[in-house]
Formats: structure tokens, sequence, C-alpha cells
């Protein structure tokens, strides 16, 4: 299959750059042919002159469009997939790829076109779906919700707005999700998107190793970003009224909280951002995962990575952690540290069994390799252009 990718690097590396690398390499290795256009937002300084030209240029660039034209015209794609398209790409190249009769899938990483922040959150209120069913969500301009300016939340939200009333969205063969929470939010939201359009396809993680339950040892871990939204305040006080071992791995805003933490209680540990072979070792060698987020969250890497090692898993009993977790893990009261520390009790009072890691293993094997999501997508661009390839693939 000929696949050619779109996606445009936003000016700091993100989450969203390395899945669609990843996503380019899988396909690749998979047999694919593979080509990618790709665009910078190096133009957009966050001046109030670059913010003002930036809304003008993000609503439609010719210059994009043209680049994607000229890409298709030489590769002769069978799909096109595109995994960013803000601020330089704009979804003229969208049009630019149906008017070349190709078929288009888009993967939404987040929430962005319906929700200035992205995330479904804002400071004070998380979750937050203020904006969600809204053509002009005004809410998000009005707290800032985009890098918390009021004037880049106007230029964002100038932007979702028109394109979803000129209809560009509906334009789009197959929107990805990465789990069925997200599918449910994008079709319930003011996309107007119809049920075929939507489907769900996490993404893969490679293969760290199966951990022997005899080898781990007496302590919890939370990795990830040291942030209110990721229930750092709840985890500190389940774990300040125990006597469990916590490390914690990351860094961000309430590292000073953290580091407070650490004074007063000595079973809590604090390592800070790790390479990534010292992550996956304690990862290997913890009792139980913790994740505690308040926020709808979206597929956590961790988690995958948690069940590709077979390590169990306590979390936050929210809609959309539950939908990957589900009975693969252990719930407890989100935002609630006595519900925590009664599951930390549980938890800590029992011994892992090789037949409990083996099932949580399970979940790996079954659904994240590169090999079953590399399979998975092949399925999303057969049905999306079923006359080119019915004779060619066997799904």
């Amino acid at each position: 299959m000929r696949i050619l990718f779109i996606h445009n690097y936003y000016q700091q590396r993100g989450g969203e750059d390395i899945i669609f690398e990843q996503e380019v390499a899988m396909l690749r290795e998979a047999g694919s042919i593979v080509e990618t256009v790709e665009f910078t937002n190096d133009g957009f300084d966050g001046s109030l002159l670059g913010t003002v030209t930036g809304a003008a240029l993000s609503l439609y660039s010719s210059q994009s469009a043209r680049r994607v034209e000229q890409a298709i015209d030489r590769f002769k794609p069978d799909v096109v997939h595109i995994h960013n398209l803000f601020y330089t790409a704009t979804p003229s190249v969208i049009q630019a790829v149906k008017r070349r009769n190709i078929p288009v899938v888009m993967t939404l990483h987040n929430y962005r076109l319906v929700c200035a922040s992205g995330m479904l959150m804002r400071e004070g209120e998380v979750p937050c779906e203020r904006c969600l069913t809204k053509t002009i969500p005004l809410d998000g301009i009005r707290f800032g919700c985009f890098r918390d300016s009021r004037l880049q939340s106007t230029q964002l939200t100038a932007i979702t707005s028109l394109h979803k009333l000129t209809g560009v969205w509906r334009m789009v063969d197959r929107f990805i999700v990465l789990t069925e929470f997200a599918r449910a939010k994008m079709l319930q939201s003011s996309l107007g998107l119809r049920p075929d359009q939507v489907v769900v396809k996490p993404n893969a993680v490679p293969d760290l190793g199966y951990a022997d339950p005899a080898q781990r040892e007496d302590y919890f871990l939370y990795i990830g970003r040291l942030s209110p939204e990721k229930g750092i305040h709840t985890l500190l006080a389940a774990f300040g009224a125990t006597s469990q071992r916590l490390k914690i791995l990351g860094d961000g805003p309430l590292k000073a909280d953290v580091e407070k933490a650490v004074q007063q209680h000595q079973t809590i540990q604090f390592l800070g951002h790790q390479p990534r072979a010292a992550v996956v070792e304690q990862l290997k060698k913890c009792r139980a995962l913790v994740v505690p987020s308040i926020w709808y969250e979206g597929l956590p890497t961790v988690i995958l990575e948690a069940f590709a090692t077979g390590t169990p898993i306590i979390y936050a009993d929210q809609a959309n952690l539950r939908s990957i977790v589900g009975d693969y893990g252990t719930r407890f009261l989100p935002g609630d540290a006595a519900s925590l520390r009664q599951v930390i009790h549980e938890v800590s009072s029992g011994k892992l069994s090789d037949n409990t890691a083996q099932a949580i293993r399970g979940q790996y094997e079954t659904q994240y390799t590169s090999a079953e999501i590399a399979h998975k997508q092949l399925f999303i661009y057969k049905n999306v252009s079923p006359a080119k390839m019915a004779n060619e693939y066997v799904i």
C-alpha cells in the first residue's frame, strides 16, 4: 500500500511528533510504501503581529495545498493520513487531497478541534466540557485556555469555529481516536461527525520485556508530569499517611510540592527526570504503577508500558482510564486520598502472582504490539479505499 503522511510539527517537540514518526517506521516495516509531507511552525513567534498574521494564514494556505497536491501527483498514494494541521499546513490540505479523489484519514491526538486547551480541562475546572458542544465556544477565549492567552485563544477559536462552519471536517473519511471514551466525546461534540467516521485505534509501544513477579521490590511508582491535573496532591497526601514506599519520576510545576513531601516523609523518594532505560528498570521492579490523574487523559504510554511488563496498575476511577485499564487494574475514587490509601493497603498486603502478571501482559500482546497496531491501521485504510485494495489485502 502507498501511504502519504502529512504532519505539522509544533515549535516544541511533543508526543504527536513521536507517534507520527513511529507510525511511519512501523508501516514501512510492515511492507507499506510510505512518504511524508512535513510542515513546521517556525514562523509563528507568539507576538501580537505574529498572532494576527497567523490567524489569517491558519485559515487557509494555498502554498500548503500546492505542496500536498504536488506530493500526491508525484507519489500517487492510495490513502493520505494526517496527524496534525496546526498551524502552517491548515485544513486546506484536506481539500487538496479530496480534489485528487484520495481518501483522507486523520488522527485526533487530543480535543483541539473542540477545546482551546486541547485537553477538556482548564485551571480550576478539571475536567471541563464547557466548549465541547458549542460551534463557537467563547469560554475558551474568556478563560484564555490556549497558552493562558486570550489573544491566542481567540485566534485558535476563530480557526476551529470557521472550519466547523465550512464543514471541512466532514470531508475526512475516517478520524482515528485512541480510546472508546474519546470516540464518544467526539461524536457528542459540535463537529457533527457521523458514527462511521470515527474509529478507535490505539498507539503501539515497544516490547519492554515481561518482568518476573519474584524479582519485584516493595515500592510503588509514579511516572509522569508533576502538575495538578495528574493528581499529584492526591498521590502525596495518600502516601504521606502510609508506611508504604513511593518513588516519583518526572518533572513539572509541582516539583516544589514533591520536594517538600520528600523532606516530610522518608518513605517518598523523588528521582526527577530519568533516562528511558532507568524509567523502564523502575517500572519492572515496582509493586505497582499509580496513575492518579483527575483529567480525562488520552492514552498514557506509561499504562501501555505497564501492560508490556506485566506491572499492576492502580488508577483513578474516571471514565477514560477505566476504558483503558478496566479490570486489569485496581481503582480508587479520583481526587480522594483516603480511597487511594485504602487501595495501597490492599495491594501491599497481597502478593502478585505470575498468572495475574501474565494476564496484564496479555493486554499488551493482544492490543498494543506494533504488529497488531499496523494490522488495525491497514484495515482502516482498506475500508476507506475498498476499490483499490479489496484484492490486495486480506485482513
